[in-house]
Order: C-alpha cells, then sequence, then structure tokens
C-alpha cells in the first residue's frame, strides 16, 4: 500500500508540470487507472476477460492469452490473485465460469513504478482454464494496429468518477487508437515509449478505476492493456493510455515457453 501511495504522489507531481506547462489548473487530478459512459457488453462476447480479485474486492482486469496464462498490468501486483473466468456479471453464480486462485506472477524486467513504462505482467495459472463458450483465450498480435483503428475495451471498472460506482456486468465501450504525436500533445512527457493512446474526440468515454489490465480489442485482436488515465475520469480530449502488447510480443511468448 505504501509503494501505491508513493507512485500516486510520484504521478501527481508530474501531472502537475504538464497542467502547468499547458496552462491549466492540475490541482485535482492524478494519473489513475482507469468504463465511463459505456455500455452492457454482450453476456459471452469477451470469453477472454478476467477480472482479478484480492480475496473478495476487484483488484484489476486481466485477459486470457493461453488456457495456462493470463496477461495483465504490472501495477496490479498480489501476492495472491483469486482469478475470475467466464464471468459477466460479477455478482452471480454463472454456468461455464471458474475461480483459480494464482500466486506466480512475472513481472516485465523493465517496469518502471514512476513512470508506468512496460506496464504489464503475466500470471501462471496452478491449473489450466476449462476452456468453452465462455472461456477462450484472445488472439495476440502479430503486427501493431495503426492510428484510427477502430477497438473496444471492457471491464468492471467504476462508471462514474470521482464519486465512484461500480457495475455489476461487464462493461464495454468503443474508441479509435490515437496516434503517438497527437497523443504527446496532451500528455508531453508523460507518454513513454510503447504507450498506447486511445479514445473518441470530445467524448467522454474512457477506462476508470478497476479497469486495469483489462483488454483493448481490435478486429478480435489484442493490442492493448489498460494502464493509466487521468482522474477523474471521462474528461473530454484525455485518452486513456494503454501499454502497445505488440511491442513486448518476444517476451510474452519467451515468458509462456518458459
Amino acid at each position: 500500500m505504501a509503494q501505491v501511495l508513493c507512485l500516486w504522489l510520484l504521478q501527481l507531481l508530474l501531472l502537475a508540470a504538464v497542467r502547468g506547462a499547458q496552462g491549466k489548473e492540475a490541482g485535482s487530478k492524478t494519473r489513475e487507472d482507469k468504463i465511463i459512459e459505456g455500455y452492457n457488453c454482450s453476456p459471452g462476447s469477451h470469453p477472454w476477460q478476467v477480472a482479478l480479485f484480492n480475496e473478495n474486492q476487484l483488484h484489476c482486469g486481466g485477459v486470457l492469452v493461453d488456457e495456462n496464462w493470463v496477461l495483465t498490468a504490472a501495477h496490479c501486483l498480489m501476492n495472491k490473485y483469486n482469478v475470475h473466468l467466464g464471468k459477466y456479471n460479477l455478482k452471480e453464480k454463472e454456468i461455464g465460469s471458474q475461480v483459480i486462485q494464482a500466486t506466480r506472477s512475472y513481472l516485465y524486467p523493465w517496469y518502471s513504478t514512476v513512470t508506468h513504462m512496460n506496464d504489464l505482467m503475466m500470471i501462471k495459472l496452478p491449473e489450466p482454464a476449462r476452456l468453452g463458450t465462455n472461456i477462450r483465450p484472445i488472439t495476440l498480435p502479430y503486427k501493431c494496429a495503426p492510428p484510427g483503428t477502430s477497438c473496444s475495451v471492457s471491464g468492471w471498472g467504476a462508471t462514474i468518477s470521482p464519486d465512484e460506482t461500480y457495475p455489476d456486468n461487464l462493461q464495454c465501450t468503443d474508441v479509435k487508437l490515437i496516434s503517438t504525436s497527437d497523443c504527446k500533445k496532451i500528455y508531453k512527457h508523460l507518454l513513454k515509449e510503447a504507450m498506447l493512446c486511445a479514445g473518441i474526440p470530445d467524448s467522454k468515454t474512457n477506462t476508470c478505476r478497476g479497469d486495469s489490465g483489462g483488454p483493448l480489442v481490435c478486429d478480435g485482436v489484442l493490442h492493448g492493456l489498460v494502464s493509466w488515465g487521468i482522474l477523474p475520469c471521462g474528461q473530454p480530449n484525455e485518452p486513456g493510455v494503454y501499454t502497445e502488447v505488440c511491442k513486448f510480443m518476444p517476451w510474452i511468448l519467451k515468458t509462456m515457453r518458459s
């Protein structure tokens, strides 16, 4: 908890510097792992979606990439994960769903807690997921997607911010990939290598707290993991920032093999 609080403080200072350069107020904003103005996903439409619980509390999202492996954000690191698979409504006991306790996780070696650069890790399941209609790995990318690509992001994170309200049903929203050059105009030096921006101009729709590590999917392929954004969530023209999965494929494949 102390590490998380320190990270938030550092992020607040960094964002204040950016806001100062832009001539805007920054006092009430900080970087956050954050779906605002989304909609209920169709049940069964996201069989790769994972919910990571800290005991009985939603902690983060994740994505099944193999029957034995879950990919999520590095800042979601815990000692023990209750991995919920095949879920749609988190409050209901659903046919075909599964819960697996996992303790083995592998941080990307060069993850930075200060800048959020390289924000990904892999969780090894102690038993294979029971694949079926509601549980199925997602397709991994063989190349990076270009700016303007239409994508969707999903999760059970907050739907209202800053007074947070959390949904029972899996939420989705539609976004488009934004070029690095355009995103740097917004986030300046906060945007690092292998960070991918996505949003809709002038729209409030975005991910929010609790969506971290969840999948950004374009044409059925995983292209991003929810990493960070701005608090309060849902500020127009402040897109969500994702870990760009295509840049880490050698490490992902090597980790699964070994």
